[in-house]
């Protein structure tokens, strides 16, 4: 699993978190890409890795050991080089995705239309979130007027140009984060990467569709986005009150 606390030294990535990954994954593509979960830490952005061959390997042995371990060759590699790694390597339907997230946004689109032309949220001044109660509150002349119930989905950084997963963010609270797992555990059923990884290279879009699949997932009335200095917050909201 990838280890925050412990540093690599890559020629190309310079100081990085060590991660772990069979060899053969290290010079391979399209090999297949393999997720162990550590259960210690569930939601670690790169956990331990192997091929498809490794795996069966692993299938054959039963466990992890001497045999197995010896034909998975684990190499230690940097956490820069594991996300470029796993885009070479991960095998997925793309079919599968496109249709998740056509049905997505075709499940919210009128939704969130229906949501604004009620609440009118977009002419209030000020919005708020609040991670404890798990809440959006939009204001006027300093009184609120609408407060949300919301779910995060995730975050896009512009410095990065990355996506996160809201499970994936160590700086949010479960209270708004919890849900998105649901998303994860979709995606190991479905084998997407879009929804398994926790970080990933992406634009804004990428943000919009896995809201939007959180909202169906959900049965969300909404989506909405809100800026930062660093990027977005998705989040999906799944009820409404009118507060004056």
């Amino acid at each position: 699993m990838s280890d925050t606390n412990k540093k690599v030294e890559c020629a190309t990535h310079g100081s990085a978190g060590a991660t772990f990954l069979c060899g053969h994954l290290l010079l391979g593509d399209n090999l297949g890409f393999n997720l162990g979960y550590d259960p210690d830490n569930p939601d670690d952005l790169q956990p331990d890795a192997w091929c498809d061959d490794c795996e069966k390997k692993l299938e054959e042995e039963g466990e992890w050991n001497a045999k197995s371990e010896v034909f998975a060759d684990i190499k230690l590699v940097c956490s820069q080089c594991y996300d470029e790694i796993r885009e070479r390597n991960w095998i997925q339907d793309d079919e599968i995705f496109h249709d998740l997230v056509t049905s997505s946004f075709s499940f919210i689109e009128q939704r969130h239309k229906d949501f604004l032309a009620k609440y009118k949220v977009g002419e209030y001044e000020r919005w708020d979130w609040y991670q404890e109660s798990g809440t959006l509150v939009f204001s006027h002349n300093g009184q609120p007027q609408v407060e949300a119930d919301i779910h995060f989905s995730g975050t896009y950084s512009t410095k990065s140009n990355t996506w996160m997963w809201a499970w994936a963010n160590e700086h949010l609270l479960e209270k708004v984060k919890s849900e998105s797992r649901r998303i994860r555990r979709m995606g190991e059923q479905l084998g997407l990467k879009q929804l398994i990884c926790g970080r990933y290279d992406a634009t804004d879009v990428d943000g919009w569709e896995m809201t939007a699949v959180l909202a169906k997932e959900l049965d969300a009335i909404g989506v909405y986005r809100t800026p930062s200095e660093t990027g977005y917050t998705y989040m999906v909201i799944t009820q409404v009150r009118q507060l004056n």
